[in-house]
């Protein structure tokens, strides 16, 4: 079963993108090739795979908040909510990209270190790591209007064109599914208790 964060990721979030890959697939049409067109629907193909993204991130956050919450206090709603603000103060993914810094961070609060135990769930779990620093690093160069950063993003062998786009997205889908996984086996686990979701 798969959490409400993931649903809307697999529903919603990746809606919004294919949404934006028709849009790029009218301007520039379905084959390969350079399109001076498409150029800025590239940018917003990667801003937009990094926001949805980060929102995954904060919406599985959320959800296994109110469930540690829940947990801890089940018959206390005052404790729980107090608990629950301990949890999210601070957060980083309200405030930065959700960079692997801040997943670790944020989800870290669990008692658990995310990356290493991704890495158990997952071989391929350096590769979606490396994909999450690149996109934010695309995400901020983008946004900030930073050319030296895109450019050097290009000689490292990550060009913001359509092939980089799809890449990413499927690395980003591989991280979701198991970072989401991974977030109910270790609640279970904590408290002892069958997968919240």
């Amino acid at each position: 079963m798969a959490s409400r964060a993931l649903t809307t990721w697999r529903k919603e979030r990746r809606g919004h993108l294919d949404d934006l890959l028709q849009a790029h697939q009218g301007v520039g049409g379905p084959t390969r090739g350079r399109r001076r067109r498409t150029a800025a629907l590239n940018e917003a193909l990667l801003l937009r795979l990094a926001a949805e993204f980060q929102g995954f991130a904060r919406d599985l956050h959320e959800q296994a908040c109110d469930t540690f919450a829940s947990w801890v206090a089940p018959s206390n709603p005052t404790v729980q909510q107090v608990v629950r603000k301990q949890l999210v103060h601070g957060r980083e993914l309200e405030r930065g990209n959700a960079h692997p810094g801040s997943i670790g961070s944020d989800f870290g609060r669990f008692g658990f270190d995310v990356w290493p135990a991704l890495d158990k769930r997952d071989p391929h779990t350096p590769r979606h790591n490396l994909t999450l620093t690149v996109l934010n690093d695309a995400r901020n160069g983008i946004a900030h209007a930073d050319e030296a950063k895109l450019l050097k993003l290009r000689a490292e062998g990550f060009p913001l064109v359509l092939s980089t786009y799809r890449r990413w997205r499927r690395d980003l889908d591989d991280l979701t599914a198991n970072l989401d996984g991974e977030i109910a086996a270790q609640l279970g686990r904590l408290f002892q208790r069958q997968s919240p979701w």
